[in-house]
């Protein structure tokens, strides 16, 4: 009995120290890390990409349809039948991808850019060496310098371009799409074939931005294509133009000649180039510029470097320059009205693309009103009107200028055009739109603060022939040269009388 007591103690205790065992157990394994070639074609949906929102109800989203991953801020959020812009900050996120074993890495992916008021700051690439999960403030982010990404004319997927992670060879990284939309703007973002493989990447002269935007350097067109809302010098070599009856920069680009349209030309960084995508159509007004540049009279212009003063904006549905006022060609030829030196310019705002840094104060709105003052992406203006269902609304609504420094300057003049409309309003009382200065105004009501209005006189208006704009020159007073100035374009009505006003072009000088 005594030998068995002892065995059964034995086993006993060879039981407990079994299943008491101080061995960790072993940890929920986690993702590997990606080894190259990486690809993810987003045909099945997001893959080993996960995605977080940092601002906005709009997300990255799969279309089972049509085998992308794709996200936009322009949506109808309310119900009403009609789409709005809505801001939103989102990331599409790779998992780790493991560069270790390579000395160079390349980049590339297809997408669609469509939209955008400036894709440069609103469609991004950044990498990661030590994000986890979670919000991308969790992690340092470094931005990834790529081709210049522009919008589309169409829906048709283009390259992005290779780009070059060979500064994170040796490491183990994660690669991120940043979304960025606002309420006055929202793009559209669809990518695919997304692919890290080893390599280094090839870049072209032409993939570069150069130049400031002025006679002496004037911007390339990669950089103008980047640079839209001003009026700047731009440089390039004539290669075509948009020629067809249709009038589509997509399907009627036109390279070789014969041309039948002399009103726009297609220009590049490259003489040879044939990829619309990389070209800046350039609107010919008629006169001198169209006599001296179009392709139908001046065939021999093919291939010759032109330099450019003119608009910055969209044309053909794609960044472009318009209203081009003078040309110089490299044989010398020259023609048009040469620009007065822009040196003097201490602040402008065209609002070709959208208010810019201006900020709208409402003190008076209706609920009726959607809103007061807006930006037009057609006309290319900030607009206020409190007239909607037919009905006028009393209103008082400001747009404000960041703070300027004026110290130290002196014959300082504020330049605008502005117009009102429709016909039916042009007898309207001018006192209901106001120009007015100020350098204590911070935030909230601008009537808290001490303004003093510029003199608009009623004289400046059309008022034979509306919406046609009109050039304004005002003084600002001695006494606001200084820090912290502030210009406002204040628009009032009553139940009553309502007009439209609109307001482009503004620059202090």
């Amino acid at each position: 009995m005594k030998t068995s007591f002892l065995n059964y103690l034995v086993i006993i205790t060879i039981f407990i120290l079994g299943g008491c065992s101080n061995v960790d157990e072993p940890e929920e394994p986690t993702s590997p890390a990606q080894s190259l070639p990486f690809i993810e074609t987003f045909e099945q949906g997001f893959g080993k990409f996960t995605t977080q929102n940092v601002l906005g109800d709009q997300v990255w989203e799969y279309s089972p349809q049509y085998k992308y991953v794709m996200i936009t801020g322009y949506v109808d959020a309310d119900g009403d039948g009609t789409k709005e812009n809505h801001a939103n900050e989102d990331w599409l996120i790779s998992p780790e991808i493991d560069l270790s074993n390579v000395t160079a890495a390349k980049l590339t992916f297809e997408h669609v850019i469509r939209y955008f008021d400036n894709p440069a700051t609103e469609a991004t690439l950044w990498v990661s060496e030590n994000y986890i999960d979670g919000l991308p403030s969790t992690a340092t982010w470094t931005q990834l310098t790529t081709p210049l990404f522009t919008n589309f004319s169409d829906w048709t997927f283009g390259s992005s371009g290779e780009i070059s992670l060979t500064p994170y060879a040796g490491k183990k990284i994660r690669i991120a799409f940043k979304y960025i939309s606002t309420d006055t703007k929202a793009g559209t973002w669809e990518i695919k074939n997304f692919k890290v493989e080893e390599g280094e990447a090839t870049t072209t002269p032409a993939d570069t931005p150069t130049g400031e935007g002025t006679e002496t350097s004037p911007y390339n067109v990669i950089a103008a294509i980047q640079n839209q809302g001003n009026s700047k010098w731009v440089t390039g070599y004539i290669v075509g133009n948009i020629d067809g009856s249709g009038m589509s920069i997509t399907t009627e680009s036109k390279f070789t000649p014969p041309f039948t349209v002399k009103t726009n030309l297609l220009i590049a960084d490259s003489p040879t180039e044939t990829d619309y995508k990389k070209c800046l159509p350039v609107q010919l007004p008629a006169g001198v510029v169209r006599d001296g540049l179009n392709l139908v009279d001046k065939a021999n212009n093919l291939g010759k470097k032109v330099k450019l003063y003119g608009s910055l904006e969209t044309y053909f549905g794609v960044p472009g320059l318009k209203g081009v006022s003078y040309f110089e060609l490299e044989d010398g030829t020259s023609g048009g009205t040469k620009p007065s030196d822009t040196s003097d310019v201490i602040f402008s705002e065209t609002f070709a693309n959208s208010k810019g840094d201006f900020t709208i104060v409402d003190v008076i709105k209706n609920p009726a009103l959607s809103y007061i003052w807006t930006h037009d992406a057609s006309y290319k203006c900030m607009k206020a009107s409190a007239y909607a269902n037919s009905t006028n609304y009393e209103s008082e609504s400001w747009l404000i200028s960041p703070a300027i420094n004026l110290s130290g300057k002196t014959n300082v003049t504020l330049n605008f055009e502005h117009t009102i409309g429709p016909a039916s309003q042009l007898g309207i009382d001018k006192s209901h739109f106001t120009v007015w200065v100020s350098n204590n105004y911070s935030t909230g009501n601008p009537n808290e603060a001490t303004w003093t209005k510029l003199d608009l006189s009623a004289s400046s208006f059309n008022t034979t022939t509306p919406w046609t704009f009109v050039p304004v020159s005002l003084t600002i007073p001695s006494q606001y040269l200084t820090s912290n100035v502030r210009i406002a374009f204040k628009y009032t009505s009553t139940n009553t009388a309502s007009a439209t006003w609109e307001v482009k072009k503004v620059e202090v000088k």
